[in-house]
């Protein structure tokens, strides 16, 4: 067998993410798409993509705000998560530096609770559950909350399904790799992309690690990737299905990649 789980996060982030998302699941080629609730853009997000039935909605759970000048924080009422919030009532900006301000596990699953619901009430059909950052490999026992939730909740728990294709982050700066790594892969892989159009809104974001200019960059030829249908064509030429969360095969051991 051959199969790619094809997603595409960050869904409601932006403006410039909704639109590139669209236009990649109207090409054929993304089958899952991770629904960021916090974002600033979530309820537009809904007004465009909520009534696929082609696509596999997930949320895509996130407690942290990565970029300098576009932020977001939490769903759930700040006094319900003050462990998880900065003096600015934000996300901190990394696992690692909220890991030094000894977030609360409740009140992280509290506010993955509301996420959940809240991507519901937009109109989302959410059918399973990632995270934003993998902020489960440096808290301990997250990972196992979370998955406690998303049995509760019966959605597709993505820790079975991370096996990443080779090459993943390089397909967009080589031109041969996706072809030859399709004729060569066996088995089922995850493919995700973070698509966006160009644009000052991406140009917004950024830190004190990459600019604002890179990430515009990077999402543009993520975007270009994900809408160019050869890439279809040679899914189809080596037998390579894609598919939807709910249609993969849960793999032996978990991964957190």
């Amino acid at each position: 067998m051959k199969a790619l789980i094809t997603r595409a996060d960050d869904c409601g982030s932006s403006h410039a993410a909704n639109e590139a998302i669209l236009e990649a699941a109207e090409t054929g080629f993304i089958k899952n798409i991770s629904v960021m609730a916090c974002g600033n853009f979530l309820e537009e997000a809904a007004e465009m993509l909520s009534d696929r039935k082609d696509i596999c909605f997930g949320l895509h759970a996130c407690i942290n705000s990565e970029w300098t000048q576009v932020t977001w924080g939490p769903v759930a009422p700040k006094e319900k998560v003050p462990s998880l919030i900065d003096d600015r009532g934000i996300f901190y900006q990394s696992p690692e530096k909220l890991k030094m301000h000894f977030p609360v596990l409740e009140e992280i699953i509290t506010e993955y609770k509301y996420q959940l619901e809240y991507a519901r009430k937009a109109g989302f059909n959410i059918l399973y559950m990632d995270s934003h950052m993998f902020p489960e490999v440096y808290l301990p026992g997250l990972g196992e909350a979370m998955s406690r939730l998303i049995e509760t909740e019966g959605l597709v728990d993505h820790k079975w399904y991370n096996r990443i294709i080779p090459g993943n982050d390089l397909f967009t700066s080589n031109s041969s790799l996706i072809e030859k790594t399709l004729a060569e892969i066996e088995g089922q892989y995850l493919f995700v992309m973070h698509p966006a159009k160009y644009g000052e809104e991406m140009r917004m974001t950024g830190n004190e690690t990459i600019s604002g200019e890179e990430i515009a960059g990077a999402r543009e030829l993520d975007y270009r990737f994900l809408t160019d249908r050869k890439n279809i064509a040679l899914c189809e030429k080596y037998k390579v299905k894609l598919l939807r969360y709910d249609e993969a095969v849960k793999e032996q051991e978990p991964k957190n990649e």
